[in-house]
């Protein structure tokens, strides 16, 4: 179960880097356009760090502490979705 929710979560992340190239291209210029760098950057870097949590587990035994941390980093992930979302929102209106 663990191992799901921690690929779910890499799986999500990936196409929120996806997702947010794509946004980045449709930010005009500005504070929005280095915002939105800076927080593509750090989607990078989380997407990255899922994947190196779900390879350093890979081989562990399921305990209650690997699902607490499978479970925080997919709704981190749908988090960062949720987000992204709102981002592509507020562009569209402006």
């Amino acid at each position: 179960m663990e191992k799901l929710a921690l690929l779910l979560g890499l799986l999500v992340m990936v196409y929120n880097v996806l997702y947010g190239f794509r946004l980045k291209r449709a930010i005009p210029g500005g504070v929005m356009g280095e915002r939105g760098g800076q927080m593509l950057g750090l989607i990078v870097f989380f997407a990255l760090a899922y994947l190196v949590v779900l390879i350093l587990t890979w081989n562990e035994p399921s305990s209650l502490l690997l699902f607490l941390l499978s479970l925080i980093l997919l709704l981190g992930a749908v988090f960062v979705y949720m987000v992204l979302r709102l981002v592509d929102a507020i562009v569209a209106s402006l």
